[in-house]
């Protein structure tokens, strides 16, 4: 291990440091002992945002250390974890999201130059659609996002849990706003009991789109820019800048011309001497760019835009707005001259009323070619990047040192993908969401643990299950195939079938000046995609996603995956063979009353004897006892709520939760070295209702399977099964 240098840290210090990290790895139980202490020495979120059109959350995250992670690039490392968490604002709290994860390694700072800290960017795309609102055109749906960074150990789906390494960040971002509605939502939110005959006729539950209104007058427009206090050069730089020649490109131009600007009496040539002014640092007042990093596995840039304005973007959430242009720079071989314009990625932002007062967060991401820069991993490919952030017009593709009249720029040192051999023709990177190398080549499970497992260990896959990866053309221009297919394990190759045979691919073609996003459908009656990406020619797969698996309607139990692409001469070539396991079981709910647990359902909850019973503060009388049964083939956790916690001045169930291989109210630890554990089919609980308020109450039981569903980390949730009771100081006939 190469001999670590902390700044600020003595020798003592740095000492124990070390030591806690080796032992953290050495045994589940140690973790235990260890309090939650968000130490950053080593990984730390730095920034955090959120594309509203696809719905996509990205954290940048600071690797510091050139050891410390349990080993090189030619070794397995270690994996850093970020779980995203969302509040909408629904009164529900943080929603756990699910996580992402990429590996890190030792990689050492020789030779002299820039080398740490390395800019990882990773994601997960998240389903908001629920949440979106109609509002008025200057009112957004703000949810606040926290990201939890976790070395080595997922992140606990309580989102108050802090972590030992990594650290806590929270934002806030901006949903995309609701275009359409449905007739039922809005007879429901007018509380519309029964339609009136003029109304008879409508569909409730046919979808309306709502047109985009016409832009107020500039008049208008100009007065509330001014109430906002939004400079002149501001407001109508879209429509003096493309009249000045000084080589400015917009790829959307105001829809105000200059001639009705003038009559506002607006100083035109002021306007025009700002922009043209020479600028050694950008205007950041509106917007900054905060952060840039790599997602090592998927070749794409990712970068961090913080909006600080309500106002100042060219138009409301009604109207077409404005956008921030992010060009990143490449210098590839760490000379501090960035040599090599990569492309610019855009996004749409608006004026906003109800924006936080420490702004809005948003991302943007450029796929990029790296083709010929993959080295094996005995040779780590350590480079810098520079992302240059520009208001409205585009950002020079000439020059990475020129700044536009609003934006910054931002350097950071990123480690591009090693190959795992000499030469690598293709690649999964991702399987249901997860990493490719977390499936166990073994026993077929993701993040397996057969020892002292924990929720997180031993999952199957169920539902949709998406394939995502890369295939390197290393010069080949023609037209390359690819399919992936499924069997029965230990079934004949002969069985083997297409894991899908229709699917629609997001693509960005860089060639045109500005570039185009298009989707591209495909429907090979054979399963033989045609993979269109080539970075030569700037035509690139957005997600890098390969291929959907349904697989709901298969019987239960492990699958062989097969991965085959086609090479220059046209002869097919297996990159990936694995196996994996599929379950679609789903927890089914007892719905009566019952005085036992009933054993033909997996899911159910009573009160010894029957609920709707009364208890009180006798010595006979003030337990509540019951039993419960929630088991699942690959149980995560259960849990029991009592309600109203108003009224309960803190009683719980006993126990109130277990999780998988783990003693009720033991947490999610891992202590029975139980790997089967398929849950609880005849539980005990109780309550103690001593020191509650007399009241009626509610015990609910709610349980979580390990399944990774529809290429989400979550962990599936099946509930609630309720009992009541109530609470007296005596009850009557006792």
């Amino acid at each position: 291990m190469e001999k670590l240098k902390i700044p600020n840290v003595s020798a003592a210090q740095l000492s124990e440091l070390l030591y806690n990290r080796q032992t953290f790895l050495l045994n589940k139980f140690f973790l235990q002992d260890l309090k939650a202490a968000s130490i950053t020495q080593w990984e730390e979120i730095t920034c955090v945002g959120f594309n509203p059109e696809k719905s996509k959350l990205e954290a940048i995250v600071s690797i510091k250390l050139a050891s410390g992670y349990s080993g090189g690039l030619c070794s397995n490392g270690s994996k850093e974890y970020v779980r995203f968490f969302v509040d909408f604002k629904d009164g529900n709290g943080f929603q756990d999201m699910g996580y992402s994860s990429f590996k890190v390694a030792d990689i050492s700072e020789a030779p002299a130059g820039p080398q740490h800290p390395l800019k990882y960017m990773t994601h997960l795309f998240i389903d908001d659609e629920k949440y979106r609102k109609f509002l008025t055109c200057s009112t957004a749906v703000i949810p606040t996002v926290r990201a939890v960074l976790s070395w080595n150990v997922i992140p606990s789906t309580d989102p108050n849990v802090t972590p030992h390494y990594g650290n806590v960040k929270d934002v806030d971002i901006q949903l995309k706003r609701r275009r359409r509605f449905i007739w039922g939502d809005l007879f429901q939110a007018l509380d519309v009991k029964i339609k009136p005959d003029f109304l008879a006729h409508i569909n409730i539950n046919e979808e309306i789109h709502i047109p985009q209104p016409p832009n107020p007058p500039l008049e208008t427009f100009y007065a509330a820019y001014k109430r906002a206090k939004v400079p002149d050069h501001r407001t109508f730089y879209s429509t003096v800048a493309p009249l000045i020649t000084n080589a400015k490109k917009f790829k959307t131009l105001s829809s105000y011309n200059l001639f009705e600007v003038q009559k506002l009496k607006v100083d035109v040539k002021a306007i025009t001497d700002f922009i043209l002014k020479p600028i050694s640092q950008a205007d950041v007042t509106f917007e900054e760019l905060m952060c840039v990093g790599l997602s090592t596995p998927l070749d794409t840039l990712g970068a961090v835009i913080k909006l600080k304005k309500n106002s100042g973007f060219s138009g409301d959430l009604c109207h077409n707005g404005s956008q921030e242009h992010v060009a990143f720079w490449a210098d590839w071989n760490n000379n501090g001259i960035f040599d090599q314009y990569l492309g610019t990625a855009s996004i749409t932002v608006h004026d906003i009323d109800n924006i936080p007062a420490d702004g809005l967060y948003y991302n943007v991401d450029l796929p990029i070619n790296l083709t010929n820069r993959i080295r094996t991993c005995a040779q780590p490919n350590v480079i810098r990047v520079r992302a240059v952030l520009s208001w409205s017009s585009l950002p020079s593709t000439t020059d990475p040192n020129d700044l536009n009249t609003w934006g910054n720029r931002v350097d950071a040192v990123v480690q591009i993908r090693p190959s795992q051999a000499a030469h690598v023709e293709a690649e999964l990177t991702h399987v249901g969401g997860v990493d490719r190398d977390l499936i166990h080549p073994l026993t077929f499970l993701v993040n397996s643990d057969t020892t002292n497992p924990t929720s997180h260990n031993n999952r199957p896959y169920g539902g949709w299950v998406s394939f995502h990866g890369i295939i390197n053309r290393a010069g080949f221009n023609g037209i390359i195939k690819y399919k992936i297919e499924y069997k029965k394990y230990g079934a004949a190759d002969s069985t083997y079938a297409s894991v899908s045979t229709a699917e629609t691919f997001q693509m960005i073609d860089f060639a045109p000046d500005p570039n185009v996003e298009f989707s591209d459908p495909q429907s090979p009656a054979d399963g033989w995609f045609i993979y269109k990406e080539n970075p030569a020619i700037g035509l690139y797969n957005q997600t890098h996603y390969l291929a959907g698996w349904s697989t709901g309607g298969l019987t239960d139990g492990n699958y062989t995956i097969r991965f085959t692409h086609t090479d220059a001469l046209g002869n097919e070539q297996v990159a990936d063979l694995f196996s994996v396991v599929i379950n679609n079981v789903h927890m089914s709910i007892s719905t009566t009353a019952n005085v036992s647990v009933d054993l033909t359902k997996t899911l159910d909850l009573v009160i010894d004897g029957g609920d709707c019973h009364c208890y009180d503060k006798t010595a006979t009388n003030h337990t509540v006892s019951g039993h419960l049964r929630a088991i699942h083939p690959y149980f995560a956790l259960w849990s029991l709520d009592l309600q109203p916690s108003s009224h309960t001045h803190g009683t719980v169930p006993t126990p109130s939760s277990r999780y998988y291989d783990a003693l009720p109210n033991a947490g999610d630890v891992g202590n029975l070295a139980d790997n089967t554990d398929d849950g609880d089919e005849n539980a005990p609980w109780s309550v103690d209702v001593s020191a509650m308020d007399n009241c009626g109450y509610t015990v609910s039981l709610a349980a979580r399977s390990r399944v990774i569903r529809d290429s989400s980390t979550v962990f599936p949730w099946y509930g609630i099964k309720a009992v009541g009771f109530s609470v007296t100081d005596k009850c009557p006939n006792t």
